[in-house]
C-alpha cells in the first residue's frame, strides 16, 4: 500500500500505518521528520534545492526522479511505503503515481492517473518528475499524456494522509 501525505501529517502517517520504506521530498529549508526504528537505506531522502535556472531545475527532476525509479525497484513489494512532501500534492503525487505505474505496468497509465485523482482529487502530480520517470520506464511519454490530460485539480493548502493499493 502507498501512504501519501504532507511533512505536516508525515509522523502521524507514519505512527498508524508502520510503512516498511519512507520517500521524503524536501526543499532545503524542511526538516526530516525523525522515522523511528527505520533502517537508513529504507528511508530515500530527496531535497529541493533553490534552483537558479530552467537547465538546474531540469537537472534536479531529472536526478530525483532516477532516484524514485531506484528506491522502488529496490522495494521487494512488502511493507507499504510512506510518501511525502510539504503540501502532500504535487511532488508524492507524482511519485506515488510513478510507483503505481512502475509496480503494475499493465494496467495503462490514464487508468493510473484517474484512480490517483479519485481518491485525491487534489492530486496535481509534478509533470518534471512524471516525465523524467517516463523516459527511464520506457513508457514512450504515456504516463506524462496521462497525468496532463487530467481535469484541473481540487484545490487544497494542505492534503489529509491517503491510502491506496499498489495493484488496481
Amino acid at each position: 500500500m502507498l501512504i501519501v501525505s504532507s511533512l505536516s501529517q508525515a509522523c502521524c502517517a507514519y505512527g498508524a500505518h508502520k510503512p516498511a520504506r519512507v520517500l521524503s521530498l524536501l526543499s532545503e529549508e524542511e526538516t526530516v521528520p525523525c522515522f523511528d526504528a527505520l533502517p537508513d537505506d529504507r528511508h530515500l531522502k530527496l531535497y529541493v534545492p533553490r534552483e537558479s535556472c530552467a537547465q538546474s531545475i531540469s537537472d534536479a527532476a531529472r536526478k530525483r526522479a532516477e532516484e524514485i525509479v531506484r528506491f522502488v525497484k529496490e522495494w521487494d513489494g512488502q511493507g507499504d511505503i510512506l510518501i511525502h512532501c510539504n503540501r502532500g500534492v504535487s511532488r508524492s503525487m507524482a511519485a506515488a503515481f510513478i510507483i503505481l505505474c512502475m509496480k503494475d505496468p499493465h494496467t495503462p497509465e490514464t487508468a493510473q492517473a484517474a484512480r490517483l485523482r479519485k481518491i485525491a482529487p487534489y492530486a496535481d502530480p509534478c509533470p518534471m518528475l512524471v516525465s523524467y520517470a517516463d523516459d527511464f520506464m520506457g513508457r514512450d511519454g504515456r504516463m506524462l499524456d496521462a497525468i496532463e490530460d487530467l481535469p484541473p485539480p481540487c484545490p487544497t493548502i494542505c492534503a489529509p494522509v491517503v491510502t491506496l493499493p499498489v495493484a488496481a
